[in-house]
């Protein structure tokens, strides 16, 4: 199916959700703060205690707000480390919010449904699953309310900005109380902006042959906190996660092109979550959801597919193909199709690489199959309202400044001029400029694309269709993971009054017990079977038995079987387990009686 099919297709366009997809509990598909996301968090861990359990993974970057993770799996089927796991993370960046509410929801829609859906259920009693609700809680907070509440002094990252000795004193502001933190445009012959040709709404850089104006200078909504005669010069920094601080692919091999930060893992909160993730190595698949694009993202960030192992592509060609069935969004990959790559440049040296991205890391480092999706898109309302000359060879995720292009904001214009005041649109799009007397500026023009819009949903209809598909999309992949089984033991008796124990084991997930990343760079831990004979057997333990991985059945009806079998020498009814472990595909265990008929 092309792209274009897609869009017209998938969930991207809005679309009735049928009663079958909806929560069976009530939610509201709406931004929540910090204090609303986490007593629906605490709400759920109480109400849900054999099937949640809520803790935090530290304090965030300016140290007034938990990193909640909510751990979803049933308890009464077995300890979770010993389960295969999946992780899902969202709002690294503050501004990218809805990243934030589609973990929240994905959380609700697990939990309300659990023991009603059959997916659902066998998910959570076979699997657990890692939510981080909000891996930047601080910067989404000041992004959805547009105030800094710590001391931004002391906050890791903040620099002093104008050079007067104070840090983050000054920075943008609602000033006309209308909740939205806007732009305001003041009149100057001198300006760098002048309106755009198709509409005048839209400011564009000006060029040096462009002499008759309105000229304008530009900035975002604010006052002069520190009295220099200058706004907005030296913001609070909230960008605690900049996805470039994570260690794969950080800097180039001669130092010169680096990802963020000293050092990687510098950020306090890019290091919890490493840290949370290696922690409980039962983790196979890590997901972090952003925005803005409409397109499921995998490695590399930092090189061309050149060298990928070629396994490991063809599973996440096939996984993402099922999100983009779901969900509408095509799967790319962040340097191939998400990156503005110039000819002739090393991948070092391309100016749009990104260095030390968390799933570079996850995937190259910890050898996890890990992805972002990136939610949301305007494709199919510049669809509505017409592409004109903007560039339609490829998706617009893939065209270069997609969303601060002038012509794509005309035509994103045009498809809300059609729909002025529709109660789908949940009051976000964008305000028209208006006069406003400024306390030190004088007359100035506020207006501008809200706060949410167009690089997070509305709340409503659109905001509910994003995070519904891609519940459903999360339940489908995280039931992809391997998940180890003895599908059969055999006891025979054997020469000199010993017994042959023959156990035939099988990973019935979708995916290999390993990466071929991991295998490849010896990350991979080989999965064990072992007999373990009950005390007073009066014989040593048999050898474990090693095998390298178990391949997955890719969802065909074929299954690939492993067989272990040891020698004992025990009297007949010793009893024995045969223990299965596969450090991403769970523990089984099989009672066994070594006797003539044991089975």
């Amino acid at each position: 199916m092309t792209y274009a099919r897609l869009v017209v297709a998938g969930a991207l366009a809005l679309a009735t959700i049928s009663a079958a997809q909806r929560p069976e509990t009530p939610y509201a598909f709406r931004y929540h703060s910090y204090a609303e996301s986490t007593a629906l968090l605490q709400g759920l861990a109480a109400r849900y205690p054999r099937l949640a359990r809520l803790s935090s993974l530290g304090r965030s970057a300016a140290g007034d707000r938990e990193m909640w993770v909510l751990e979803v799996g049933n308890q009464d089927t077995g300890p979770s480390a010993e389960k295969p796991a999946v992780y899902f993370d969202g709002n690294q960046h503050d501004t990218e919010v809805m990243g934030g509410e589609v973990t929240l929801h994905l959380a609700h829609y697990l939990l309300s449904r659990y023991g009603t859906d059959a997916d659902i259920t066998r998910l959570i009693d076979t699997r657990v699953v890692y939510i981080v609700q909000r891996a930047n809680p601080d910067g989404a907070e000041a992004y959805m309310t547009g105030r800094v509440d710590w001391d931004p002094a002391r906050a890791p990252g903040q620099r002093d900005a104008d050079g007067d000795g104070r840090k983050g004193e000054d920075g943008s502001e609602d000033v006309n109380g209308d909740g939205q933190i806007l732009q305001m445009r003041v009149p100057d012959p001198d300006g760098d902006w002048t309106p755009y040709g198709r509409d005048a709404r839209v400011l564009v850089r000006r060029r040096p042959s462009d002499t008759v104006g309105p000229f304008y200078r530009v900035m975002e909504e604010g006052l002069d906190n520190d009295g220099d005669g200058r706004l907005n010069e030296d913001p609070p920094h909230t960008r605690f996660i900049t996805n470039r601080n994570y260690p794969a692919f950080w800097a180039s091999d001669d130092g010169r092109f680096r990802g963020e930060g000293d050092y990687p893992l510098q950020e306090p909160n890019s290091r919890r979550l490493v840290e949370f993730i290696l922690g409980r190595p039962h983790i196979s698949m890590v997901e972090s959801f952003h925005t803005t694009s409409g397109v499921h993202l995998r490695p590399y960030a930092a090189r061309p597919d050149a060298g990928f192992p070629v396994q490991d592509l063809h599973d996440y060609q096939a996984v993402l193909a099922k999100g983009a069935a779901i969900t509408g969004y095509p799967a790319a990959s962040v340097y191939n199709d998400f990156t503005d790559i110039q000819p002739g440049l090393p991948p070092d040296e391309q100016p749009g690489v990104r260095h030390g991205v968390f799933i570079d890391w996850a995937y190259v480092h910890a050898g996890l199959f890990a992805a972002t999706t990136e939610l949301w898109t305007m494709e199919p309302f510049l669809n509505e309202a017409g592409w004109d000359d903007i560039p339609r060879d490829k998706p617009l995720f893939a065209i270069p400044g997609r969303y601060n292009r002038p012509d794509v904001q005309a035509a994103v214009l045009r498809w809300l001029d059609a729909r002025t005041g529709h109660p789908d649109l949940g009051g976000e799009g964008f305000v028209h400029w208006r006069a406003f007397e400024h306390p030190t500026l004088g007359r100035v023009e506020l207006g501008g694309f809200t706060r949410y819009f167009p690089r997070n949903p509305p709340p409503g209809p659109y905001f509910e269709r994003v995070a519904v598909d891609q519940a459903r999309f999360a339940i489908v992949r995280a039931l992809l993971t391997p998940h180890v089984k003895i599908r059969d033991v055999q006891v025979t008796p054997a020469d000199g009054g010993a017994w042959k124990v023959t156990a035939t084991v099988v990973n019935e997930g979708y995916l290999d017990t390993s990466t071929e990343q991991a295998r490849l760079t010896t990350l991979a831990v080989p999965v064990t079977a072992s007999l373990e004979l009950a005390g007073g057997a009066g014989t040593p333990a048999p050898p474990v038995v090693r095998f390298p991985f178990l391949r997955g059945n890719r969802g065909g009806p074929h299954e690939s079987l492993y067989r272990a079998e040891w020698r004992v020498a025990a009297p007949p009814g010793t009893k024995a387990t045969v223990v299965l472990r596969a450090e991403k595909g769970g523990v089984d265990r099989r009672p066994v009686v070594l006797a003539a008929s044991g089975r």
